[in-house]
């Protein structure tokens, strides 16, 4: 007798797919760590933040934690560069514990699987996980907070308050941006219902603020220390003469900041999860239950507020973005479930299965390829900076060095370097190192140090990128500006020449 074979779904437990995604994580990310040529200014002034040759860069803001932690993996004995990877590289993977436990609010299992992939195959964590950068452990942090405010405007459990309290204060130690927690925090926290349960979680309500002022104390205070050079960022932005420097229509630049927040998500996330998490985000906002309130109460309101922030100062840059990736994956895999049901309605469940299956894997196929094209093309960013410095390792040991640039030439290099300062008078036998990204015109730079000094060019290195995602340019007037983004597929040729002088 035939059996009659209906097809039945298959269900993946928590369990499996947790296992699964730590897999396919680390299978992405270890044998990649040494994929970069080398590191930016923002990472190698991490290495060195406790260094005492440490050069101050006020145009960058560098809370401790992540400096901290690599200077604690670098006393333990591990290479610097290798461990802030590393510990890149697996902040990008906690960051998926919050996503799965946020999205599972609104998600299935097998979509909230979906939103963990396509985050784990997105260009900007993809790219940042392999890099000493502290993006990702931010976006961890910060994200974490997030979702137990969210949790706690549902369910009003103490617990959660003070959860969220430490991991915002975490996320403000690695960026100021962590900040903008605060004062949801104070509003949730003045608004629990329920005292006595706090009384028998946490011996009382002022404890529990003791608790949070003691977590914040360190974070803020290293956020006092930096006032002003945040606030230079701003002041700049808003038009206002900041050391010789100023936008000279800060109106225009706030437009053109506003305009590419909206724009470049489009190719940054691609157009599929884009479009998918704009009608997302619709049906999420009308949801009226504690989870859709929540969502408007509390993350729509702290992402309006980061997306505030980042219009005003005249820098940009795509890694800028990666705090929107969780809200637009969650948004669009809502959509995609309300896409789904509309489908299943009369459809045969083999056909439902191709149209489901068909379309995730699409997404998933994008994103894995452009992560992928953009990973090789911008691998040797800062490689000839790196490669020349390497050969400052062969000069005497008494070599005298002069660089228009110490951060990533004296720690790649291990030498001591000086910076080249006007009036320039160097002694014969000493070395000068030129990076084009940092002195433009090198060519008649050379024809004045053979002419004045009767230099000679003893070694030279050469770097290519093509910054599908703004990367690195050539031009410094294009250097973390919005224009950057019209020459994503002009590749950017880059030089740095050593010259010893003879008189």
């Amino acid at each position: 007798m035939k059996k009659n074979r209906t097809y039945q779904e298959r269900q993946v437990n928590t369990t499996t797919w947790f296992w699964f995604l730590a897999v396919i994580g680390l299978l992405t990310r270890l044998p990649l760590l040494g994929l970069s040529a080398a590191e930016t200014t923002d990472g190698v002034l991490s290495l060195t933040y406790f260094s005492p040759d440490h050069v101050a860069t006020p145009r960058f803001v560098i809370m401790p934690l992540y400096p901290s932690l690599l200077w604690l993996g670098q006393k333990i004995g591990w290479t610097g560069w290798v461990w802030g990877r590393a510990l890149a590289a697996f902040a990008g993977l906690l960051f998926l514990i919050p996503l799965w436990k946020f999205s599972r609010r609104w998600l299935t299992v097998e979509m909230s699987a979906m939103v963990c992939l396509m985050a784990l195959f997105s260009p900007l964590l993809w790219q940042w996980s392999l890099k000493v950068m502290p993006d990702t452990l931010f976006l961890l942090f910060f994200w974490w907070g997030m979702e137990r405010l969210a949790t706690v405007s549902i369910d009003r459990k103490p617990g959660a308050w003070v959860e969220a309290c430490l991991y915002g204060a975490i996320a403000t130690a690695t960026r100021a941006e962590g900040l903008l927690l605060l004062p949801w925090l104070l509003f949730l926290g003045s608004k629990m219902a329920n005292p006595s349960a706090w009384k028998n979680q946490w011996g009382g309500w002022l404890a529990g603020l003791a608790l949070v002022g003691l977590a914040w104390a360190a974070p803020l205070t290293a956020l006092y220390h930096r006032f002003l050079t945040i606030l230079s960022a701003y002041q700049e932005g808003a038009g206002m003469p900041i050391n010789g420097t100023q936008v000279e229509y800060p109106l225009l630049n706030f437009i053109d900041h506003f305009y590419a927040y909206l724009s470049q998500p489009l190719y940054v996330f691609t157009p599929l999860v884009f479009w998918f998490a704009v009608l997302g985000l619709a049906k999420m906002v009308r949801r009226e239950d504690p989870t859709g309130n929540a969502f408007k109460l509390v993350i729509l309101p702290i992402f309006g507020l980061v997306f505030l922030s980042r219009l005003i100062p005249t820098q940009y840059q795509d890694r800028h973005m990666l705090p929107f990736l969780p809200l637009l994956l969650v948004s669009a895999a809502f959509q995609l479930e309300h896409f789904f049901g509309s489908l299943d309605k009369g459809r045969n469940p083999i056909q439902l299965m191709f149209w489901k299956n068909g379309l995730l894997i699409f997404c998933l196929l994008w994103l894995a390829v452009f992560s992928v094209v953009v990973l090789i093309a911008q691998s040797d960013s800062f490689g000839d900076v790196k490669r020349s410095a390497e050969f400052l390792k062969t000069l005497p040991a008494n070599a005298v060095i002069y660089s228009d640039e110490v951060p990533k030439t004296q720690f790649w290099s291990g030498r001591k370097v000086r910076f080249i300062q006007l009036p320039f008078k160097p002694n014969a036998g000493d070395y000068i190192i030129y990076h084009s990204f940092y002195t433009a015109r090198l060519g008649v730079v050379d024809m004045e140090l053979r002419a004045r000094h009767a230099a000679v060019q003893v070694h030279s290195e050469e770097s290519m990128v093509v910054p599908l995602l703004t990367d690195i340019m050539s031009d410094p007037s294009l250097q973390n500006r919005i224009v950057s983004t019209a020459y994503r597929f002009q590749p950017q040729f880059f030089v740095s020449s050593i010259y010893q002088v003879n008189k």
